[in-house]
C-alpha cells in the first residue's frame, strides 16, 4: 500500500512539472526566437568613391599626405583632335608614284624621237610630236595627283614632300602615325604651333581643307606617331589644348606621384576632413613641369595621397588593406 502512495505521488508530481514546462514554453521559444533574430551590428560602410584605411596601413603602403599650393598657368584654347581615315591619301600616294613613272617614261621617249630626227630623220616628226603630247600629258597627270592632297587634306599635307608623303602612308599603315584634324572650341584654326594631346605636344602642318560638317569649324592637321598614333586610329577622338595667346589661370599643381589612370581619366585621392581618401576626376588637368595644372576639382590647401595610390583603388574594389608584417 506504501508503494502504491509513493507512485501516485511520482505521477502526480511528474504531471504538474509537466504542466509548468508547457506554460512555460512559449515565453521560453519566443526569448530564443528573438535572440536568434538579432543581428550583429555592422560597421556603417563608407561612402561611395571614398576609402578609409588607418594610417600605419597607409604608411605600409608608401602613401604619402602632399598639401596643394597654389599656382598659376598659361590659359589654353580646348578642342579636341580626330584620326582622319587616310585611305584616300594612300591612294593619292599610288597615283603619284604611276604619274611619275610613266612622265619619266614618256620624257625619256621624247628625248630619245627627237635625237633620231635631229641625227638621221630614222623618227618621224609625227613620232616626235606623239612623244611631246604623251609627256605633256604624263606632266598633267601628276600634277593633277599632286594637287588633290592639298584638295583633300589641306595646304599643310602639301607641303609634304612625295618621300616624306609615302613614309607617312606606310608609318600608318604599319600602325607607327596617324594624320589628325584638330578643332577648337572657338573656331579659328592657328596656321603653325603646338597642340598638347595627353602629355605628348604635336606640331601643326596647316589648316585643313574643308570645315568640319557638324561644328563648322575650320580644323588643322597634324601627325602623331609612337604610342599616342596607336591610341588615334582612325574615328578615334581625344581631347587636346593649345596654349592661348594671352591670359593666365589659377589652380593647382599636382604631383605626378598624386595621379592615376583610370577608366579613361585622370583621378587623385583628396584626404577628406572627417577621414579617409575620395576620388576625384581631374577633367582639365595638363601637364607642365612640375606636376599637372588642374583648375577645377581640387584648390589650395587641399591635400591629396601621393605614391602608393593604387593601394586605394584596389581597396575601394574589395581588395583588402596592407596586413602587418609578418
Amino acid at each position: 500500500m506504501k508503494s502504491l502512495f509513493v507512485a501516485a505521488g511520482s505521477a502526480l508530481a511528474g504531471a504538474a512539472l509537466a504542466a509548468a514546462l508547457f506554460i512555460a514554453a512559449p515565453s521560453l521559444i519566443s526569448g530564443m526566437d528573438k535572440d536568434d533574430a538579432t543581428p550583429t551590428a555592422a560597421a556603417p560602410a563608407a561612402p561611395e568613391g571614398v576609402v578609409t584605411i588607418t594610417p600605419a596601413q597607409a604608411a605600409r603602403a608608401g602613401i604619402h599626405i602632399v598639401a596643394l599650393a597654389p599656382a598659376q598657368a598659361i590659359g589654353v584654347r580646348p578642342g579636341f583632335a580626330r584620326a582622319l581615315d587616310i585611305g584616300t591619301l594612300s591612294a593619292i600616294q599610288s597615283e603619284i608614284v604611276s604619274a611619275r613613272a610613266a612622265l619619266t617614261a614618256s620624257q625619256a621617249d621624247y628625248a630619245r624621237q627627237r635625237a633620231l630626227a635631229a641625227a638621221d630623220q630614222s623618227a618621224s616628226t609625227r613620232s616626235v610630236e606623239q612623244a611631246r603630247a604623251q609627256a605633256v600629258a604624263d606632266q598633267a597627270r601628276l600634277a593633277a595627283a599632286t594637287q588633290r592632297v592639298g584638295l583633300e587634306y589641306g595646304p599643310g599635307l602639301a607641303r609634304l614632300s612625295p618621300a616624306a608623303l609615302g613614309n607617312l602612308v606606310h608609318a600608318a599603315a604599319a600602325g607607327q602615325a596617324s594624320l589628325i584634324r584638330v578643332d577648337f572650341a572657338d573656331g579659328a584654326a592657328p596656321g603653325s604651333g603646338q597642340i598638347r594631346i595627353h602629355d605628348t605636344m604635336v606640331p601643326l602642318l596647316g589648316p585643313a581643307a574643308a570645315a568640319d560638317p557638324h561644328l563648322q569649324s575650320v580644323g588643322s592637321l597634324a601627325i602623331v606617331r609612337g604610342v599616342l598614333a596607336r591610341e588615334l586610329s582612325a574615328g578615334r577622338v581625344l581631347p587636346a589644348t593649345m596654349a592661348a595667346t594671352s591670359g593666365r589661370e589659377s589652380g593647382v599643381i599636382v604631383p605626378r606621384g598624386a595621379l592615376l589612370r583610370y577608366q579613361g581619366g585622370l583621378w587623385a585621392y583628396r584626404a577628406e576632413p572627417v577621414g579617409g581618401y575620395r576620388r576625384i576626376e581631374l577633367t582639365d588637368a595638363r601637364a607642365e613641369s612640375g606636376g599637372w595644372f588642374v583648375r577645377d576639382g581640387l584648390k589650395p590647401g587641399d591635400r591629396v595621397a601621393a605614391d602608393g595610390i593604387a593601394v586605394l583603388l584596389s581597396i575601394e574594389h574589395g581588395g583588402e588593406p596592407v596586413g602587418e608584417a609578418d
